[in-house]
């Protein structure tokens, strides 16, 4: 009988060094990640997001009763259900830790889609997918846009892990209508968080269809568990919604045309073109786009029936990314964040083309052509990190909680709270001030200043519907309820005229505090 034959022990010992460079890269890049999200100033949108889900946790309805600017429902849902379970009131600190826990799962699920491509040409999966994490993370755009406690970055979890099932789904299997439903289930759940991911379900369920099959009879059935979780994660947004269809739609539509109109007259507003360019043309950027744009020239030129032959499984990897640049020029207004959002998708476009090199070269040893790929890789790894260094430099912050933005700001409504008397209603434009020590605030301006700004241009019956209020209709509010305190200063300079209005409700005995970053505080005797 013939001995069995044991693995070679410098292939065992590799795969084993490749795995601890694997997870050390992996726990760096978490951590650099972790520090990013907690050493962001705090932006106006946070004040919107945070703001909503303690509203809906406190049992109120989107819509119905405050307003919720451009958005669907289900992120504030997301951010109400983590609230109440660990019943806490540090709503911003939790809101970033979401984020950059996403933000660390988008970076899992590249690596993963690398590694299921490669299957059985270990060990290239994994390093290709680290290395395409780096390229990730080291990103300007992306490095600006993640860790903010806003709905991006769920977003984009949701629709690369749903990449993530559909390459390692066998569509041929009973059990890939578990894979198909999951899919549906996540693409619906980022839509109804952001309305214009409703152009990625699409491609999905068009990429989902094209799969082969032996009628059209089972393409349609095919279809049928992503259709049903589309609709089981519709109910509860469709019942918000039918509470209140009109301050929806004006929610939706209404206020954000009106908003952008009011950047233009200001001249707020990027050129989209110009700033597109600008973007692009980054080095982190730039050099990934360039590596792309020579993987698929190549893969196209040496491997093109094989590419033909794949076309159902290569067409959603290689479509995402343009469909995400159409996603950021569909807003009136541009902004950079919209195009941070192809950067994970084009990442994970260049796996195709690197698998087909990688199988052009032979079956037991890479060819000539995937190694220069794989060069030109390390180049493009090599270039990022170089070009912004500032994501290594900032990650020992880390280990200093107490400088974390989200502590500082509890910090200081906790004090702003301890000064308030009852019944601490307190008037600002930035609510999580107010709300994160105990504080309560005006319903009518939860989304901070971004309604605000325009809602004199709504009808009396229109700011009704969207329990809204501009400078103008402010008076009124504040003579039925009268404020405890005072915050001014959230907004920065070319917006500061729009405190005006709430300054002028400050008495002359009310008590004055100044704050660091410029926050004032004026509190009721």
């Amino acid at each position: 009988m013939a001995p069995e034959k044991q693995p070679d022990l410098n292939s065992r010992v590799s795969t084993k060094i490749v795995r601890v460079l694997a997870v050390s890269a992996l726990v760096a890049l978490s951590l650099a990640i972790l520090a990013n999200s907690m050493t962001k100033p705090l932006s106006r949108d946070e004040h919107m997001y945070c703001t909503a889900g303690v509203l809906l946790a406190q049992g109120k309805m989107i819509y119905r009763d405050f307003s919720y600017a451009a958005q669907l429902p289900y992120h504030p849902l997301l951010y109400a259900a983590v609230f109440k379970m660990l019943n806490t009131s540090h709503y911003l600190l939790f809101g970033r830790v979401i984020s950059a826990v996403c933000d660390i799962l988008v970076m899992l699920c590249i690596v993963g889609i690398y590694r299921r491509l490669f299957r059985g040409l270990s060990p290239h999966g994994t390093l290709l997918g680290i290395a395409a994490a780096i390229l990730y993370v080291f990103n300007p755009l992306v490095d600006y846009a993640n860790g903010y406690a806003w709905n991006h970055d769920v977003v984009i979890l949701c629709v690369l892990a749903s990449v993530w099932l559909f390459v390692s789904c066998d569509f041929d299997r009973r059990a890939s209508n578990w894979w198909i439903a999951a899919i549906g289930a996540l693409l619906t759940f980022a839509t109804c968080m952001r309305v214009t991911t409703a152009l990625v379900e699409l491609l999905f369920f068009a990429a989902l269809l094209i799969q082969p099959a032996g009628s059209l009879g089972q393409r349609l059935r095919r279809s049928v568990p992503f259709l049903a979780a589309t609709g089981i994660v519709l109910i509860w947004p469709v019942w918000v919604i039918s509470q209140t269809p009109l301050a929806f739609i004006l929610n939706l539509v209404r206020i954000p045309t009106l908003y952008g109109e009011w950047l233009h007259e200001i001249g707020m507003v990027h050129d989209k073109i110009g700033l597109t360019w600008v973007c692009l043309t980054t080095p982190g950027y730039s050099i990934l786009i360039v590596a792309l744009v020579c993987l698929w020239l190549s893969a196209v030129y040496l491997c093109s029936r094989s590419m033909v032959s794949d076309v159902h499984r290569i067409l959603l990897p290689a479509l995402l990314p343009l469909v995400f640049f159409i996603i950021a020029w569909i807003p009136p207004t541009m902004w950079r964040q919209y195009l941070a959002m192809p950067v994970p998708f084009l990442t994970v476009a260049a796996a195709p083309p690197l698998l087909l090199l990688r199988k052009h070269g032979g079956a037991t040893s890479p060819g000539k052509h995937f190694r220069i790929a794989c060069a030109l890789l390390i180049v493009c790894v090599l270039v990022a990190v170089a070009a912004y260094p500032v994501v290594l430099y900032r990650t020992p912050a880390v280990m200093a909680p107490e400088i974390w933005v989200p502590v500082e700001v509890h910090k200081l409504s906790v004090d702003i709270a301890a000064q308030t008397k009852e019944p601490k209603l307190v008037l600002t434009l930035g609510p999580l001030f107010a709300i994160e020590g105990g504080g309560r605030i005006y319903e009518e301006l939860s989304c901070g200043s971004v309604i605000y700004r325009i809602a004199g241009e709504l009808s009396a019956s229109e700011r009704a519907v969207t329990h809204t209020v501009g400078p103008e209709t402010l008076p009124e509010l504040l003579k039925q309820n009268p404020p405890s305190a005072v915050i001014l200063g959230v907004e920065p300079g070319p917006f500061a005229f729009l405190e005006e209005p709430l300054r002028e409700h400050v008495k002359s005995d009310w008590r004055r505090k100044n704050y660091e970053g410029g926050l004032t505080v004026y509190v009721k005797p």
